[in-house]
């Protein structure tokens, strides 16, 4: 039974409408969706936009208590227009040598000036909030005169790791052998390898061989170490056919250059022991276990240590439609963790970081912290991420971590 005021907001409401169109079969359906809520309420499904968020997929961290970002870098500090991903390493010379897809790089700052398929570039300085020339990049391997050595190959490289004065570089590459112009042909090529350069990016060199599952990330572990290389080191991956799982394998490191499918060089982590501290590993891929999972899917995980807080950091993007056209740099989640393989918690998870997912939907390319430019308390972060449109280039945020 309607109330004497229910049934005068109805009476209004309706001829409202009336006099609005002078037609009531035109408001047919929407006079029938007023009569229906005013009467009774009504359990219906939120309209998508009002649907509640999907839900971080491990608890909040109980060392931080919150992360706050300032976007207003991402304008005052963008370099590298035109260019994305921009995987990095911290090489021994404290410079940090990255690598940037189809643009002209730092020296080009276009997306068609200098432009080649895959380029790499020598980052130095730290950002600094109020200045923006506080860090500068330099092209070592691209299009001259906008780079100081020609590209000889191209395609996209997605991790990279400084060791023993030597670059490396986890990648789909084309080469003369599957492709006409391969420093100018676009996106990701076939050959599934890795790449070195032994004389600060100038010259580089692709193994032979492909490999049929994914290669994974290395982490980012600190700066090159000087002196004895460590014996192994640790990646993540996903399996081909498993987009909400991550995992974790090490590597020896006299074996990076060889073929996974024929090396012996690798084992995969298969859970752990002494109460979480100690990680067993197997030599057999199909032993591995997930240590990181969310049900929203994972694209791009990328982890670094974090030695000022003494924790792993963990960045990933999701996206929980199951379909990876469906990312963008705003759906990402930071995790931290006392160990490589976790357990996990969560200091932010967003679907819409820094508003951004409007402008950079359909895709996440990464978001990456890059260890030199963490402070050394640990609280303080800069950000590395790129996207499509008007993020296609070198865009950094800052981030602070409070404590609790």
């Amino acid at each position: 039974m309607l109330t004497a005021r229910a049934r005068l907001l109805r009476r209004s409401y309706v001829a409202n409408l009336v006099a609005v169109s002078g037609n009531l079969m035109a408001h047919a359906s929407v006079l029938a969706a007023v009569l229906a809520v005013s009467a009774c309420t009504v359990n219906q499904a939120r309209p998508p936009a009002q649907r509640a968020k999907p839900p971080a997929p491990y608890p909040h961290s109980k060392l931080v208590w919150s992360v706050t970002w300032n976007f207003a870098t991402v304008w005052s500090h963008r370099k590298a227009h035109g260019s994305d991903l921009w995987p990095c390493a911290w090489a021994a010379d404290d410079d940090l040598y990255c690598a940037w897809g189809d643009g002209g790089g730092f020296d080009g700052d276009d997306d068609r000036i200098g432009r080649v398929s895959l380029g790499f570039a020598r980052l130095s300085g730290t950002p600094r909030e109020a200045d923006p020339d506080s860090f500068s990049g330099k092209n070592i391997w691209g299009e001259p005169p906008y780079a100081e050595a020609s590209a000889t190959f191209g395609g996209k490289v997605g991790s990279m790791i400084a060791l023993d004065g030597v670059l490396y570089a986890l990648g789909g590459f084309w080469t003369p052998d599957n492709a006409r112009d391969p420093a100018h042909t676009s996106g990701r090529g076939p050959l599934n390898t890795i790449a070195w350069s032994a004389d600060g990016a100038k010259n580089w060199h692709v193994a032979a061989w492909s490999s049929a599952a994914p290669l994974g990330s290395f982490l980012d572990a600190g700066k090159e170490p000087v002196g004895a290389a460590p014996d192994t080191l640790l990646m993540y991956y996903l399996r081909a056919a498993d987009s909400r799982h991550v995992y974790l394998k090490r590597v020896r490191t006299g074996s990076l250059r060889g073929d996974p499918a024929t090396a012996q060089g690798s084992e995969y982590f298969r859970g752990t022991r002494h109460g979480g501290r100690e990680a067993l590993w197997s030599l057999h891929e199909q032993d591995a276990v997930p240590i990181f999972t969310d049900d929203n899917h994972v694209e791009g995980p990328s982890v670094v240590f974090d030695a000022g807080l003494g924790r792993y950091l963990l960045t990933a993007g999701h996206y929980a439609s199951g379909n990876d056209d469906d990312s963008s740099a705003g759906q990402v989640g930071l995790f931290e963790s006392p160990h490589p393989w976790g357990p996990w918690a969560t200091i932010g998870y967003y679907e819409n970081w820094g508003n951004l997912k409007a402008d950079t939907a359909g895709d996440f390319l990464s978001l990456r912290l890059p260890s030199k430019w963490l402070s050394a308390d640990g609280t303080a972060v800069w950000a590395v991420f790129s996207g499509p449109r008007a993020f296609d280039s070198f865009n950094v945020v800052r981030g602070k971590l409070t404590l609790r």
